[in-house]
């Protein structure tokens, strides 16, 4: 799971930016609801400029979520190389990992069953490459950021502001 993690290191903040729970979990929401949201309008909605661009335009929000957590100090916590980690941080490392592991199972079981569903009834499946293609891209967003949620969600917000996790 380490290979799809991303943080993004600047000079200003090599420990990442911080952000504070409340924002770090709006931002993770709102990435793993709006990538879905719009490819599936583009993908299955009307084939109208308005439908289309409202589409696209919740994709383009959720990547910008995406890359706004990306350089977060939660997130180093989950994608930064373990060498450049503390024990505590390789801590809260490993709660992140436990918290997101689960979720992403359920969720790798529940696509699963879906498209063996979808073959018997004929429900909708991914039929060109622009399908699978969003598919890959919402899976590799979801991979991501399940680690940073599920810390989200797990760290007390005091360790936040006292600075602990940076």
């Amino acid at each position: 799971m380490q290979a799809a993690m991303i943080f993004y290191a600047t000079l200003d903040n090599p420990s990442g930016k911080p952000r504070s729970l409340r924002s770090i979990r709006q931002l993770v929401i709102a990435a793993l609801a709006l990538y879905p949201a719009g490819c599936l309008l583009r993908l299955l909605g009307p084939d109208t400029f308005v439908v289309q661009l409202t589409g696209l335009l919740m994709v383009v929000a959720a990547i910008a979520c995406a890359a706004l957590l990306a350089g977060s100090q939660l997130n180093r916590v989950t994608a930064e190389p373990t060498a450049k980690l503390d024990e505590y941080d390789r801590s809260l490392r490993q709660r992140a990992m436990v918290g997101a592991y689960p979720v992403l199972a359920v969720l790798v079981v529940l696509a699963i069953m879906y498209l063996g569903l979808a073959s018997q009834f004929g429900w909708w499946t991914p039929r060109s490459w622009d399908h699978w293609n969003a598919v890959f891209w919402g899976a590799f967003l979801t991979t991501s950021l399940l680690p940073t949620a599920a810390l989200a969600w797990q760290v007390d917000p005091g360790e936040l502001d006292a600075g602990e996790v940076a």
